[in-house]
C-alpha cells in the first residue's frame, strides 16, 4: 500500500532530478569545449541590439555581438559578449582565444 502511494512522488524526483542533472551536464560540457577551443581570427562586423524586458517594461536589455572571421577560411562566429569587452574591439582588429581561456582578446 505504501509503495502504491510513493511511487508517483519517487517517480516525480528521479525524473526531476534527471532533467537537473542532464542540465549541468550540458552547461560544463559547454564550458569545457569553450575552454579547450582556440582559435584566431578577425572583426568584421559589431552589432549591438536592444529588447524591452517583458515583465519590466521600463527596463531595456542590451546585447553585444562581435561577428569573426577565423583565420583559414571557415563559418564567421557570432561571440555574444559583455559590454566592456565589445568596446575595446573594432571593426577590421585581429581577434584570438587562447585554450583554456574562457574570453578572447585583442591579438
Amino acid at each position: 500500500m505504501k509503495l502504491l502511494f510513493f511511487a508517483p512522488i519517487i517517480l516525480f524526483f528521479a525524473v526531476f532530478g534527471l532533467l537537473i542533472f542532464g542540465f549541468l551536464g550540458f552547461i560544463a560540457k559547454m564550458l569545457v569545449k569553450t575552454r579547450n577551443s582556440s582559435w584566431t581570427g578577425e572583426v568584421i562586423d559589431k552589432m549591438h541590439n536592444t529588447r524591452r524586458d517583458d515583465e519590466n517594461p521600463h527596463k531595456i536589455n542590451h546585447f553585444y555581438v562581435l561577428v569573426v572571421r577565423p583565420d583559414g577560411g571557415g563559418r564567421d562566429m557570432k561571440l555574444g559578449i559583455a559590454q566592456q569587452l565589445y568596446d575595446q574591439f573594432e571593426i577590421g582588429d585581429k581577434i584570438r582565444k587562447d585554450k583554456g581561456e574562457m574570453l578572447p582578446k585583442k591579438a
